[in-house]
């Protein structure tokens, strides 16, 4: 899972392909090393970057300034690519949390990968990490410092101010806009409004997976009304002429005559 995504293009084809991106210092028109799905490396220049949460199985290894080439010809990778530059994946994301001084907590919900929590002068706050998004919730402190490191959260999401993030579709680092967030709460900020505008979307598709997906149910919709035309009310397969059959879901069969 890639919450980045290069389309990149490769010299022989004018088609862009999707990638994983670790990185947050690349740009449109950047040439980089990229590892295929079959394990072969091929230059590749970035069309556009995306912040869409996708699992692809080519990935961007480093720039191709970065890597070097043998004797052959082959692509040399610098050691330990593929390379992670700035805060690109929730594992960078929850590391400098960590770093920053915000408590790893557990939670007894699945869905939630890793919980952080901290205290300021007047309320507490938990940023809980989820595979396709990030959920923040601030409550008014009571009574001390009740936070433990790796004890249980024991609050409801129904209390105090919630915002839910999405990964997919934000127009900008949303990780990098949660550490702002946590950077905000610790300097103990009072107008935190900005980050309690829900980011992203829960719909991974693109603009152009969402048209070829309406466009395939629109053909779908006039074959089911050939069939209902042509059906004779039995359910079962109809005959359209010259061998050709359409079934009861639309689907077309050269059963003939």
């Amino acid at each position: 899972m890639s919450y980045i995504i290069a389309f990149v293009s490769f010299s022989e084809s004018g088609k862009d392909f999707p990638v994983q991106c670790f990185r947050t210092d690349l740009r449109a028109g950047d040439e980089v090393v990229v590892r295929r799905t079959d394990g072969k490396l091929r230059i590749a220049t970035i069309s556009q970057l995306q912040y869409l949460n996708w699992e692809c199985n080519g990935r961007i290894e480093c720039r191709r300034a970065e890597a070097s080439l043998d004797e052959t010809g082959n692509i040399n990778p610098p050691k330990g690519s593929p390379l992670h530059v700035g805060i690109s994946t929730l594992d960078a994301f929850t590391k400098s949390l960590k770093a920053s001084g915000w408590l790893p907590i557990k939670s007894r919900q699945k869905m939630y990968r890793a919980v952080f929590a901290f205290v300021n002068k007047s309320s507490i706050s938990y940023i809980f990490t989820r595979k396709n998004g990030i959920d923040i919730q601030v409550i008014p402190k009571v009574n001390g410092n009740p936070v433990k490191p790796y004890s249980y959260y024991e609050g409801s999401l129904g209390d105090g101010r919630v915002v839910r993030h999405s990964l997919a579709h934000t127009r900008f680092n949303l990780l990098e806009g949660v550490l702002r967030f946590a950077n905000s709460f610790q300097n103990n900020e009072e107008h935190l409004d900005r980050y309690f505008v829900p980011q992203g979307s829960r719909d991974k598709r693109t603009v152009e997976l969402k048209q070829k997906a309406k466009e395939r149910k629109a053909s779908k919709n006039e074959m089911l009304d050939i069939y209902d035309a042509c059906s004779d009310g039995s359910g079962g397969p109809a005959y359209l002429g010259d061998g050709v059959w359409i079934g009861s879901g639309g689907s077309l069969h050269d059963w003939g005559r």
